[in-house]
């Protein structure tokens, strides 16, 4: 990986990997993600962004939206809910306005949180699973 940030056991995150979408620094994209790919978040995201996939908002990235993800690294912004089937983590520079529920969460002591945490079982954040809970 050559990016010098840890991200624990996530698959590589780096730009040019298969099965990776990229929102780079200085690009606002408003609506809606749904995918099955990583992603990673430099610029901005206002919409909701959901995944099978794992998350990375890096500490210039923002989401203001729900967020459902196998994993979720934050280390920028988010305003919004958030469903981790595997895991949610708040590193130092993370902000997050929000509830959080998540198999497995992780906040670091200068990480900051407003809102309500539910440690839970493992969930299914397949975008069609998603889309059949909602009828």
């Amino acid at each position: 990986m050559s990016s010098d940030r840890d991200t624990g056991d996530l698959p590589s995150l780096d730009p040019g990997v298969a099965g990776l979408t990229v929102i780079e620094d200085g690009i606002l994209l408003v609506g809606d993600i749904v995918s099955e790919e990583h992603i990673r978040v430099r610029g901005s995201i206002e919409g909701n962004v959901a995944t099978s996939g794992s998350v990375v908002i890096e500490p210039q990235g923002s989401v203001r939206g729900e967020v459902t993800a196998d994993t979720l690294i934050l280390e920028g912004n988010l305003e919004g809910k958030v469903t981790a089937a595997r895991k949610f983590e708040l590193r130092p520079t993370g902000r997050m306005r929000g509830d959080i529920r998540a198999a497995v969460v992780a906040i670091a002591e200068e990480g900051y949180l407003q809102g309500r945490v539910l440690a839970t079982e493992r969930l299914s954040t397949t975008p069609h699973s998603r889309r059949a809970d909602r009828r």
